[in-house]
């Protein structure tokens, strides 16, 4: 199920991230970033605006892309594009709370999710994600060779 998120649209409805913070979209980032691992789903977020590297478009894994407007384009255009480029709707979720997008993404066929509820479904699942990899930190699993070699005196009679 692919993910297109308006970005800014995103911050703007987050209650602990300002537009007006120089390091919004690196913060946004790296909470989609651990959705999307958490979710294993194709996510693509447009951001208004230069980007904060070279590139329109940033790869950042094989499932996350960052994607900025050419000058004179914005991110609603982009968007736009972006969803006329699929054939199956079905599966295609638009997060943003831009009434004229979300009404050209359903009318496409595809489903639609207000940002401000989206930006908590980022929070739980980044606080699931962080979790699971203090969990995964504090427990090894790993038995060393010496340990096998115990173990299967144990067990061989």
């Amino acid at each position: 199920m692919p993910y297109i998120i308006d970005g800014n649209n995103l911050i703007g409805s987050s209650p602990d991230i300002s537009l007006e913070d120089p390091n919004s979209r690196q913060k946004i980032v790296d909470i989609i970033r651990k959705f999307q691992e958490n979710k294993k789903t194709s996510v693509i977020v447009v951001f208004d605006g230069e980007p904060d590297y070279y590139s329109h478009h940033q790869v950042l894994t094989n499932k996350l892309t960052i994607i900025y407007p050419r000058f004179g384009g914005t991110a609603d255009d982009e968007i736009k594009k972006i969803l006329n480029r699929y054939t199956y709707f079905r599966d295609v979720v638009l997060v943003s709370s831009d009434r004229e997008l979300k009404d050209f993404a359903k009318n496409k066929g595809a489903k639609t999710i207000n940002s401000t509820e989206f930006h908590f479904e980022l929070k739980r699942s980044y606080r699931a994600q962080g979790k699971k990899e203090n969990t995964d930190k504090r427990i090894n699993t790993r038995l060393s060779k010496n340990e096998v070699d115990q173990w299967l005196k144990v067990f061989e009679d």
